[in-house]
């Protein structure tokens, strides 16, 4: 897999762990980027479930929030599960605004969302 715009991420034990470069995720062009890159992440099979870390963003478009949207579609298709961590209130209460929190599965931490998804 090649080198990202704009995410950085590693594998911990099946689990493509996922942080944005951006601090404002609203550009139309790195959003579109950004969702090219999150779907490469799901062509990968060692990645079968992903955590999201928020820690650098403190804004997050509606773009954007599509784009995990239409990843967490081909996740589940794929039975993988996403977590979000990370979030900062701001964010967060954007997730929770949009009702986002209920299909969304939110931890504290990248420790707390990889031991939720241990099966």
């Amino acid at each position: 897999m090649g080198n990202f715009e704009c995410l950085d991420f590693e594998n911990v034990e099946k689990v493509a762990v996922v942080k944005f470069r951006d601090p404002k995720v609203m550009d139309p062009a790195r959003i579109e980027k950004l969702g090219e890159e999150l779907l490469l992440l799901l062509e990968d099979d060692t990645n079968e479930d992903m955590v999201v870390n928020f820690e650098n963003v403190s804004f997050f478009s509606s773009a954007a929030i599509n784009k995990l949207i239409v990843l967490e579609k081909h996740m589940r298709a794929r039975g993988g599960e996403i977590r979000l961590t990370n979030l900062r209130p701001e964010v967060r209460d954007l997730f929770s605004y949009t009702h986002l929190d209920q299909v969304f599965q939110i931890r504290a931490d990248d420790a707390e969302a990889l031991e939720s998804l241990k099966d």
